[in-house]
């Protein structure tokens, strides 16, 4: 895209011509998960198991949202199976060097229990799947039956969902693997960067804030043990992917900004996050704001910004 730098994308902003950005970056995004989608239909047969793995606000509920859509519309049938909805529950979290429960370890998953649903599913039979409430901590069953009937294929999306420990659960002869990442390409200049760390991060403190009612804090309390997570457990995996997918919009800091920047301004100066919001708020002073109305529905950015003004 034109759009390379904070300058360029300011320009747009001031100039009226970032409307007409928007809808053709989200087309560009749109074409890269088709040609994800071609792959998978190009395949001599169709793969049984999609798995999907991806660092923490990667956007991977959305991507494999939006790929299971797309594969209905070619007349694949899927069925979506979040990682996360096998977490244990929280007081049997397995629990770091500090004594803190590591909600980023593998073992945090039920992993017997996702064992036996993917070779239930494999054999055609019924599963009950699960469903994790954040809030309370705990897992809960409400009826929801999966099977996979002949030509249906399973999209299993979670942090771990490139690790062999759990892709050896299935064939992978029959098996297709996607790493979703956020990796952001606008930079501060031709020659500066910017961290696509910190992008996450305020993707983050959005969606624990906005669907998983947590306070800021707490987004920058658990943000260095997710990195650690990230570094331990989902970035060794990233070369076992047979596609990639980049979720980041080069317009989105600018979106993000009104909408993250009252949260990190309200940390208190006493918290241990405190020098990380200042070095973010200084981050974002460099970039004019976006509405969020001008987010078109189906942008895997509603993933983080989707709640009501």
């Amino acid at each position: 895209m034109e759009i390379q730098t904070v300058d360029k994308l300011n320009q747009a902003i001031r100039n009226g011509g970032i409307e007409e950005y928007i809808q053709r970056e989200e087309a560009a995004k749109l074409g890269d998960m088709e040609r994800i989608a071609d792959t998978i239909e190009a395949r001599g047969s169709l793969p049984k198991w999609i798995w999907l793995a991806g660092p923490s606000s990667s956007g991977k509920t959305t991507f494999t949202r939006r790929l299971a859509a797309e594969l209905h519309r070619r007349n694949i049938p899927t069925h979506e199976i979040s990682l996360d909805n096998y977490f244990l529950n929280r007081d049997q979290t397995p629990r770091n060097a500090k004594g803190e429960q590591d909600y980023e370890h593998i073992d945090a998953l039920d992993l017997p229990l996702l064992k036996q649903h993917l070779e239930m599913l494999d054999a055609g039979a019924e599963i009950e799947m699960p469903h994790f409430q954040f809030l309370e901590g705990k897992r809960e069953f409400r009826g929801d039956r999966v099977r996979l009937e002949p030509g249906e294929m399973a999209l299993i999306e979670g942090i771990h969902g490139l690790n062999p420990r759990l892709t050896s659960f299935t064939n992978t002869a029959d098996s297709l693997k996607i790493y979703v990442c956020a990796r952001t390409t606008l930079k501060m200049d031709y020659d500066t960067r910017i961290s696509s760390t910190n992008h996450r991060m305020m993707r983050r403190m959005l969606r624990d804030n906005t669907f998983r009612g947590n306070p800021v804090e707490k987004t920058f309390e658990l943000w260095p043990a997710v990195r650690a997570g990230e570094e331990q457990w989902i970035f060794p995996f990233q070369p076992l992917a047979d596609c990639e997918f980049n979720s980041a919009l080069s317009y989105e800091i600018s979106v993000l900004k009104p909408l993250v920047k009252p949260l990190i301004e309200s940390l208190p100066q006493a918290h241990p996050g405190h020098e990380k919001a200042r070095e973010l708020l200084e981050f974002l002073g460099h970039f004019e704001p976006i509405n969020k109305s001008l987010v078109p529905a189906d942008s895997i950015l509603q993933e983080f910004i989707g709640a009501p003004d």
